[in-house]
């Protein structure tokens, strides 16, 4: 007891488990939601670093069972400072060839997912009178992105909701923002550069030359530059920041 607590979802690979271990890193218990079971290397990395964690393996879209995830997080710490919405997945596919299905399961788990951990956190928060959440945006809400229709309306959803929630609850010291990462180098990226390699023909590494071109450094970032700015959105120091989209881009918007 006594240890600040973070949330985060999508903690088994990418940006999720990046940002996981630095909260671990800087003293947070971590409690960690992923549909995916090798969540548990996360844990195990937290735990091999001397952190303190619990983690649930289950579909941040499941009401039912993000309930019962909140309530083990405070029947075993008490608290919930944080709150740091990461799930996602992608459809990458000419919009004409997305199925309803496909569509509806990119919602569900990005904008669903956010909505649903959210709402289950605020009553705690709001309790607290104190707290903060950090959404997943992306680039793909600010810009145009081919064959990220779907992808890219959802995390402008995320944004949107990031904005309102933010008014809904300043009377109560919470803090709510987004970070809108550009490309970062997790398996869920290379997946989509390997599907559009298959799709055109394209030699892999020649597809991500192009796409790590649209930054302008001309790489992608590692998933710990995007932990980085999601802690310091989470800490202190910012704390007169709510509402807002902090862009990690790399410049691609500002093109």
């Amino acid at each position: 007891m006594g240890k600040k607590v973070a949330i985060v979802t999508g903690a088994a690979n990418g940006i999720g488990r990046a940002s996981a271990l630095k909260f671990a890193e800087e003293g947070y218990a971590v409690a960690m939601i992923d549909i995916n079971p090798v969540l548990s290397d996360t844990e195990e990395k937290i735990h091999s670093m001397g952190g303190e964690c619990l983690s649930c393996v289950g579909d941040v879209q499941d009401e039912a069972v993000m309930e019962a995830f909140i309530q083990k997080v405070m029947d075993t710490y008490g608290t919930i400072d944080v709150l740091n919405n990461n799930a996602g997945i992608v459809v990458v596919k000419p919009l004409e060839d997305t199925k309803y299905e496909e569509f509806e399961r990119v919602a569900k788990v990005n904008i669903g997912g956010t909505f649903v951990l959210t709402k289950l956190v605020l009553p705690v928060m709001k309790n607290q009178k104190s707290g903060v959440i950090v959404n997943l945006g992306s680039i793909s809400g600010h810009v145009g992105q081919t064959e990220h229709a779907i992808y890219g309306a959802t995390k402008g959803a995320v944004i949107a909701f990031t904005r309102a929630v933010a008014w809904e609850v300043a009377n109560y010291n919470i803090r709510v923002n987004s970070v809108s990462p550009g490309s970062v180098d997790t398996p869920m990226l290379r997946s989509d550069i390997q599907l559009e390699a298959t799709r055109t023909g394209m030699p892999f590494d020649e597809v991500k030359k192009i796409r790590e071109a649209e930054q302008a450094f001309n790489r992608w970032a590692d998933p710990s530059e995007i932990a980085e700015a999601i802690y310091f959105l989470a800490s202190d120091k910012a704390s007169f920041i709510t509402g807002t989209d902090l862009l990690v881009d790399c410049g691609w918007a500002a093109k």
